[in-house]
């Protein structure tokens, strides 16, 4: 199973380096609603993934290990990811990807993620107590949340995401279109 999870993730970072994930500029533009190209491939590949392993599941084939849910370690991974995110301009994936490219800016990115792996595994035993075991709220899925079957709750969460990249592809195609002026006619 490891192997299939290794070629699994050397397609997905070769895809990711196809479509520009490793690019700053390239996320920069993403993250200003200017290019959709790496916000349609994550949607795909979130799609993608979440029918597949429910699909598995469904028929005994996956073992779904829902974490528990911390919101205040969720809300401050976010803050500590998005600030990461921004001075970097790289995302975990993509800094890995772009390391593998030679990047020096991503190798530096990849640097930091480890540092501050280790710090954060240094500070676990201290900070667990007190910040992490009074807000576990046991392992929550959007399946449980709307009281519907998980398999049905990835399908939907599917088309929804297929829908998403549809209308992102139709305003891309718009911005591509050339802007043709009016000829003037002439007296």
């Amino acid at each position: 199973m490891l192997v299939y999870a290794l070629i699994a993730g050397i397609a997905f970072g070769a895809l990711l380096s196809r479509v520009g994930a490793s690019s700053p500029g390239m996320i920069a533009k993403a993250l200003r609603l200017q290019d959709f190209t790496i916000i349609k491939f994550m949607f795909t590949a979130i799609a993608t993934m979440t029918l597949g392993a429910y699909l598995l599941d469904s028929v005994g084939q996956a073992h779904l290990s829902i974490k528990p849910l911390y919101t205040l370690g969720i809300a401050l991974g976010g803050l500590l990811f998005g600030i990461g995110f921004a001075v970097a301009g790289y995302c975990p994936g993509t800094c890995i990807v772009g390391a593998g490219e030679g990047r020096r800016d991503a190798m530096a990115a990849v640097a930091g993620g480890v540092v501050g792996a280790l710090c954060y595994t240094l500070a676990y035993p201290v900070v667990a107590p007190a910040l992490i075991a009074p807000f576990d709220q046991g392992p929550v899925t959007l399946a449980s949340v709307l009281h519907l079957p998980p398999l049905a709750t990835a399908a939907a969460l599917a088309a929804v995401l297929a829908a998403a990249i549809l209308v992102m592809d139709r305003i891309d195609r718009r911005r591509r279109q050339p802007v043709v002026q009016p000829i003037e006619a002439t007296r």
